[in-house]
C-alpha cells in the first residue's frame, strides 16, 4: 500500500535529498513537528510492510 503524498514527500526530501527537518518544513509549508510525525508514520508503515509473519 503506497504512502500518502505528504509522507512520501517528507521521506524523499529527508532520505533522498538529505535535507534537515527544518528545511523540509519550510519547503512543505508545515511545522517541524509535522515533518517529524510524517517521517515517524512513514517508518512505521515501512516496518509493518517488512515484517515477516
Amino acid at each position: 500500500r503506497p504512502l500518502p503524498k505528504r509522507r512520501r514527500a517528507a521521506v524523499a526530501l529527508r532520505y533522498l535529498a538529505d535535507l534537515s527537518t527544518a528545511e523540509i518544513a519550510q519547503i512543505m509549508g508545515i511545522s517541524e513537528g509535522a515533518v517529524g510525525a510524517h517521517l515517524h508514520k512513514a517508518r512505521e508503515s515501512l516496518r509493518k510492510a517488512l515484517e515477516v509473519e
